[in-house]
This record gives structure tokens, C-alpha cells and sequence, in this order.
């Protein structure tokens, strides 16, 4: 019993300083835009290829990535978890969460993998026929054959994060990228008698490289010597407490972030309907307001980490701080992002197009990003720090509330009905009920936030 309490006397937190925050949110910000570059990627080639190769593209994504980031958000319940483990210095303990992992992947995998292999589901809801369906199935199957991959990798990004080694993420993703472009070429134009895809072909290399970014990460964690000590010593069976816990954390997580992309993408749908006037200019500012949620996202996936470690080593006090630190931090930069794309707002759209009528609809819901960015990224930090205490449950809530409640349900109604606004307001009712949605979820994401922050701390000092 004395060794364990010397043991614990000698915890100590992590780096919670701005620099320290900023060492940890930096690497997972250049991992998230090389990320948001293979989909880039994707759009041109399969662009320059046809509108049909484009179309076709479009669908089998935006499925894909629904279902592929609520198995992936379900798999990220393992990072809170390690990093308790990584700040209470119990090693061995982050390879038993990881070994217990696998047997949730397997579990998610059987059911991403059969779910994407119902083509016709995902086609018929699209609405398409002929090749555009063609190409969108063969996308679609290829997509199923990552899904283990893919969760595997999720399972690595997630440690290494907890572990303080986002860079093994960033330049794995950096290599992904760089070799995105040539794999697609390999199988959408068909070069060295492979195959012509087409289109298709950008789902083939997004497989591809998948497993082969798998046998990266599998590799760094088995031979790095970084992570020797958190190997797991023998195999271990199914542990029924540890996959509980596992899922108490990453499924609301999973569902949380499904509610964000599936509200977005049902959005595009829905004013797609009002001709592509409109949708043009939604796709350009969500486009730019996406580009700007990448700096919250990463503060949020660092705070989240700092915020584990330091409750894991002992000192809810730290957590404390750095949850009030990184909320200011991150109200601060996005705040001064608000006011740059006020101000620069025309010349960031003339980038994207120079059609008058789009610019002008493009024009008008920008300022709805202006309004609501601010408290979109101060509740997204606020999510991933709740996490790190976790808390998952309400962070799901409030987003399934504030995304599908008030932005999508209310956005439909402002967009297509009269209302005590007057008559349908188009796309700009979708924004404006979204802005709300967001500006209410910040409120009170951001006060529950500091509020269990403080009640924790408060409690161990009673302790």
C-alpha cells in the first residue's frame, strides 16, 4: 500500500500552458487538413472525369462518411480512456484497452461492411440510375472493404493522441496525402492494365490506402520503442466491464458526430431541390466554414487529452485550468477568424466563383458563419473536454437537439414554408436555423463544461 501511494506522490500533470496546448493541437491540425485533402483530391479528379464521375462521387461519399464517422466516433471512446491510463502511469493497462478494441472493431465492422454492401439502399435514396449508380456501388463496396482498416487506424490515432504522439498521426497522414493523387490515377484511368474506374477508382485507392496506412501505424506501435511499455503482456478474451466502458464512452460519441454530418449533408440535399444557384453557394461557405472548424477541432481533441491525463495523474485542479484555458484560447482565435472573414468575405468567395448570382446568395449566408462560428468552436472544444471527463452522453444530446432539432427540422420549415419571418427564405433558412442551433448548443456546452469542471475539482478538495 506505501509503494502505491509513494507512486501516485509522484504523478505529475502535463504541459496544461498555452504552448503546451498548442504542441499537442498543432500535429492534429495538419493531420485533420491532410485529411479534408484526400477528399479534395477526390472532388478534382473525379470532376475533370465527368459530370457523372462527379455525381457519382458525391453520393458514394457523403454515405460513406456518414457511416464511416459514426464507426470511427464509437472507436474514439478508446482515447479518454488511455489517456487517464498515460496520466495515471498505468502503462500495460492502455494495451489491455487496446487488445479489448479489436473485439469492438470486429463487432463495427461486420456491420459498416454489410451496410455499405447494400448499394442498392444507398443509390435508391439517391435517387440515381445507370452509371451514375454503377460507378456510386462500386465506390461503395470498395469503401466496405476499408472498413476494418479504417477502424483499425482509428483505434492507433486514438492512442496516440492519449500518449502525447500526435506527429506519428500527422505525418502518416501527410504520406497519405502525398500518395492520394497517384493511387487514384492507378485505377480511375486505368494505368498499368489495371482497370478503368472512373470514379469509382477514388473509392478503390481511399481502400488501398487504408490498409496500407495500417501497416504504418500497426507497425509504429509494435516495433517504436516509445511504445514498448504499453504493450499488452499475453491475449486477452473479451472483457465484458472494459467493451461497456469502451461503448458508454464512443457510442454517444459516434452518434454525435453522425448527428453533425448527417444534419449537413441532409442540409445539401434539401437545397440542392432549389436549383444549383443555391446549392453552389452552400457548398462555398460551408466549404470555408469547415476549413475554419478545423482549429477548434484540434484544441478540442488536445484539451480533451490534456483534460484525461490530468485527471488520470491526480490533479482535477489542472483539469480544471486547462478546460478554462482552452475555451478562452479557442474563443480568442475563432473570434479573430470571425472578424478576418467579415471583413475579406468577398474576396474569399470570388475565390470559389465568379458567378454574380452565387456570389450574392454566398454573400449573405457567410454572415450566418460569422455569427455562429464563435460558438460553434467554443461547443466543440467544450464536447472534447467533456470527453475527457467522460461525459458523453450530453454533449450528444444537445448536438442531436441543436443540429437535427432546431437546424435541420427548424431550417426545412424557414426554407420551404412562410413563417413569422415572411415568406420561404431558400438556403438562407437552413443557415439561420443552424446559426441558432449552434449559438444554443455553445451556450450550453460551454456553461456544463465549466460548471463539471469546477464541481470536480471542488469535490477532490473535499476529499
Amino acid at each position: 500500500m506505501a509503494g502505491n501511494i509513494n507512486a501516485a506522490h509522484r504523478l505529475t500533470p502535463p504541459d496544461i500552458s498555452v504552448g503546451g496546448l498548442a504542441k499537442l493541437a498543432s500535429p492534429i491540425f495538419v493531420a485533420n487538413l491532410a485529411v479534408m485533402g484526400n477528399a479534395t483530391i477526390d472532388t478534382i479528379m473525379a470532376g475533370r472525369l465527368g459530370a457523372e464521375d462527379l455525381a457519382a462521387v458525391a453520393l458514394a461519399s457523403a454515405s460513406t462518411g456518414c457511416i464511416f464517422m459514426l464507426l470511427v466516433g464509437i472507436v474514439q471512446g478508446l482515447s479518454p480512456i488511455c489517456g487517464h491510463h498515460f496520466g495515471a502511469r498505468k502503462f500495460e493497462q492502455i494495451g489491455f484497452e487496446i487488445n479489448q478494441s479489436l473485439y469492438l472493431v470486429l463487432l463495427l465492422s461486420i456491420f459498416g461492411i454489410g451496410i455499405l454492401s447494400w448499394t442498392s439502399f444507398w443509390t435508391e435514396l439517391g435517387g440515381v440510375t445507370g452509371r451514375i449508380a454503377s460507378l456510386a456501388s462500386l465506390y461503395l463496396i470498395a469503401s466496405a472493404v476499408a472498413v476494418p482498416a479504417a477502424l483499425l487506424n482509428r483505434v492507433f490515432i486514438s492512442v496516440n493522441a492519449a500518449i502525447n504522439q500526435p506527429r506519428i498521426t500527422m505525418w502518416i497522414s501527410l504520406l497519405m496525402l502525398a500518395l492520394k493523387a497517384p493511387v487514384n490515377a492507378l485505377f480511375m484511368y486505368g494505368l498499368f492494365g489495371l482497370p478503368e474506374l472512373g470514379g469509382a477508382g477514388a473509392g478503390v485507392g481511399n481502400a488501398v490506402l487504408a490498409w496500407f496506412g495500417l501497416i504504418f501505424y500497426a507497425g509504429y506501435f509494435f516495433k517504436g520503442a516509445h511504445y514498448k511499455p504499453m504493450h499488452a503482456k499475453r491475449w486477452f478474451g473479451p472483457s465484458f466491464d472494459a467493451l461497456k466502458e469502451q461503448l458508454r464512452i464512443g457510442l454517444p460519441i459516434g452518434l454525435s458526430v453522425f448527428f453533425e454530418v448527417s444534419s449537413f449533408t441532409l442540409m445539401a440535399i434539401f437545397i440542392s431541390r432549389m436549383g444549383a444557384v443555391a446549392v453552389s453557394a452552400h457548398q462555398i461557405v460551408s466549404n470555408i466554414t469547415s476549413t475554419l472548424y478545423m482549429v477548434p477541432l484540434s484544441i478540442g481533441i488536445a484539451a480533451s487529452v490534456l483534460v484525461s491525463q490530468c485527471l488520470g495523474a491526480g490533479f482535477p485542479d489542472a483539469a480544471e485550468r486547462i478546460t478554462r484555458r482552452s475555451l478562452a484560447v479557442t474563443v480568442a482565435i475563432s473570434a479573430t477568424a470571425c472578424c478576418l472573414l467579415f471583413i475579406f468575405s468577398h474576396f474569399i468567395i470570388s475565390i470559389y466563383t465568379t458567378d454574380i448570382a452565387v456570389m450574392q446568395i454566398a454573400g449573405t449566408l457567410i454572415l450566418c458563419g460569422v455569427i455562429y462560428h464563435t460558438f460553434d468552436a467554443a461547443q466543440s472544444v467544450s464536447s472534447f473536454i467533456l470527453r475527457g471527463y467522460k461525459i458523453a452522453w450530453v454533449p450528444m444530446i444537445v448536438s442531436g437537439v441543436a443540429l437535427w432539432g432546431v437546424g435541420l427540422f427548424g431550417g426545412y420549415n424557414l426554407a420551404f414554408r412562410e413563417s413569422f419571418l415572411g415568406a420561404p427564405l431558400g438556403p438562407l433558412g437552413f443557415w439561420i436555423a443552424c446559426a441558432c442551433g449552434l449559438i444554443l448548443s455553445g451556450i450550453t456546452l460551454v456553461s456544463f463544461a465549466l460548471y463539471h469542471a469546477r464541481s470536480v475539482k471542488l469535490a477532490a478538495q473535499k476529499a
